[in-house]
């Protein structure tokens, strides 16, 4: 497939868009051309597309609300491991048994099995890994550390609760 030239009207609409404000990829949209096209053309004619600073308050902003929302989810994580721990030093173990009729029936000893105090231990674990992790995005990790903290922590979450079918973003962003 060959590419059409860029006409004079053409670049005369780029230099007049990008005086209006329009971004690259609006442009692009607007002359159906591709945004590499568009930025070539701006490139030549000495323009340049600087949407980071319209959009540097709001980015600021996001990523305050971002650290707002990792601080409770740690939060909340440490509560959870903090409530399997204390089930499972309790004076008394309860757990519920589905009978083969369906009803249930409520089964207290004064420790857990061996297999819920395995599954305990691990969920305790994975909270606590995921809180220690979600953590050191504040201590100031790199971008690439982050995106690859978060697809650690989709795993840990799908092992911990057997979603073995879910996928995660590979885009990392």
């Amino acid at each position: 497939m060959t590419r059409r030239p860029v006409t004079d009207a053409e670049r005369d609409e780029i230099r007049r868009r990008h005086a209006a404000g329009e971004s690259r990829n609006t442009i692009a949209r607007a002359m159906s051309r591709s945004a590499s096209t568009i930025s070539r053309i701006a490139d030549e004619l000495g323009l340049r597309f600087e949407g980071g600073a319209r959009v540097a308050a709001a980015t600021e902003v996001r990523q305050l609300d971002l650290a707002e929302q990792r601080r409770q989810l740690v939060a909340r994580l440490y509560r959870r491991a903090a409530a399997n721990l204390d089930r499972v030093e309790a004076g008394a173990y309860v757990r519920v048994e589905l009978l083969p009729d369906g009803r249930t029936r409520r089964i207290t000893t004064d420790d857990p099995p061996a297999q819920d105090e395995r599954h305990h231990s691990q969920a305790i674990g994975s909270y606590l890994t995921s809180a220690a992790r979600l953590a050191e995005i504040d201590a100031g990790n790199s971008a690439g550390e982050v995106r690859s903290m978060l697809g650690d922590l989709a795993r840990g979450l799908r092992e911990a609760f057997g979603d073995d079918d879910a996928e995660g973003d590979t885009d990392g962003g």
